[in-house]
C-alpha cells in the first residue's frame, strides 16, 4: 500500500456513533449481511477522524488522546492499515 493521503467510509459499511457512552466507540457493519463489529477508545477515535477526513489521523489522535506523536504514530498507522484491510475504511494514496 502507498502512502494514505486520507480516507473515506466505504458505499457498504453502516456505521452507528452513539452519543450517550462516555467512552468512545463505533458501531459497524458490512451491508447487507456482515456481522456487526464495536471498535472501542483510540480504536473509535482513530476511524472516527479518518472518516471524518482528517488528513493528518495521527497529529489529531495525539492532540485528542495528549500523547505525543512520535509516542503513537507506528501504532496508529498500522491500525488504520489493518482498518483498510477489513474494509472498514478506503484509502486514497498520493
Amino acid at each position: 500500500m502507498g502512502r494514505m493521503s486520507g480516507f473515506c467510509v466505504p458505499r457498504r459499511v453502516a456505521f452507528v456513533i452513539p452519543g450517550d457512552s462516555d467512552a468512545p466507540e463505533v458501531f459497524l457493519m458490512q451491508l447487507p449481511d456482515g456481522p456487526p463489529v464495536v471498535l472501542h477508545g483510540a480504536s473509535a477515535v482513530i476511524w472516527v477522524l479518518a472518516a471524518d477526513g482528517e488528513e493528518d489521523v495521527v497529529a489529531e489522535v495525539g492532540r485528542t488522546m495528549g500523547v505525543a506523536r512520535d509516542m503513537l504514530e507506528g501504532d496508529v498507522t498500522t491500525h488504520l492499515r489493518d482498518l483498510v484491510d477489513r474494509g472498514w475504511l478506503l484509502a486514497r494514496s498520493d
